[in-house]
């Protein structure tokens, strides 16, 4: 039985909160995994991994996998994926309460955001200042700007259509750095689609609703297609429906009227039409 109850009531963020010590980066593949131990200190300077090991590559992760990346700020973590990028600087969506909190900004690239899981040595993660460029709090939705380490070789592909015109009941892949500290992707379904007030007095919003939660430390990660394309933001999970809990994803189509908003639309359509940029280093 669905809840008449407004979402700002039920809904649960799922952005990690940071140890102010030590972090671990962790690909998962099932085989081969990337268990770098990275130490960060309160300033979010990386020191060198230890114990590195060889990553297994799949020739999916080009689109969902490889943008995905850590964001730090304050005494949170959470998630973001990569959707432009230029020789100046790359556009990385997430969720807006991710960046909410005081603090410098920052944006992990791990080895496997740069095509490297199977070099030696160097500091890991590069951590690159970030800026908001634009921020959609009703929906939930912002736009990280890194002017460093640009351009990038990979970035997520955008769904072209509304994602509300998506049938219930297809299969969606979520990403995300469980805890701040592993990559993970599972398999879920689409419940519906689904609009919301986040807030009391803030405009409603379009989300997305799936069968399975996520973790904390996912808010902000992608919402794919089984073909890859994105179509969502992670922001947490609620009591949808009576008895039991959902995630709940803002949709593409609030990020992509943000990005008009603020004049972003030829820089992500020029990203968008390229095709990505060999990884040189690592296959």
């Amino acid at each position: 039985m669905r809840r008449s109850v407004p979402i700002w009531a039920v809904l649960v963020a799922v952005v990690a909160v940071a140890r102010p010590g030590e972090a671990l980066a962790q690909a998962r593949r099932g085989r081969g995994l990337d268990e770098s131990r990275l130490r960060t200190s309160p300033s979010a300077r990386p020191s060198p991994p230890v114990a590195a090991k060889r990553d297994v590559v799949l020739p999916s992760d080009d689109a969902t996998f490889r943008p995905t990346v850590v964001i730090r700020r304050g005494t949170s973590q959470g998630t973001g994926t990569i959707i432009a990028t230029a020789a100046d600087s790359s556009l990385v969506l997430t969720a807006a309460h991710v960046v909410q909190d005081s603090g410098p900004l920052v944006v992990e690239l791990h080895r496997y955001n740069v095509g490297l899981e199977k070099s030696k040595g160097g500091v890991w993660p590069l951590v690159a200042p970030a800026e908001v460029a634009a921020i959609d709090e009703s929906g939930d939705v912002a736009i990280l700007r890194l002017r460093e380490h640009s351009p990038l070789p990979f970035i997520a592909r955008l769904y072209d259509d509304d994602p509300a015109g998506i049938a219930p009941g297809a299969l969606v892949v979520s990403l995300g750095v469980d805890k701040g500290a592993r990559v993970a992707s599972w398999n879920t379904s689409l419940v519906e689609p689904a609009r919301f007030r986040m807030a009391p007095g803030k405009d409603e919003k379009p989300f997305l609703i799936t069968l399975k939660t996520p973790a904390h430390g996912r808010s902000g990660g992608g919402l794919f297609l089984a073909d890859g394309r994105l179509i969502g933001v992670c922001v947490g999970h609620a009591e949808i429906f009576e008895g039991s809990r959902s995630g709940v994803f803002a949709s593409l189509a609030t990020a992509r009227r943000l990005i008009h908003a603020r004049g972003l639309d030829a820089e992500v359509a020029r990203s968008q039409a390229a095709p990505p940029s060999p990884a040189a280093a690592a296959r």
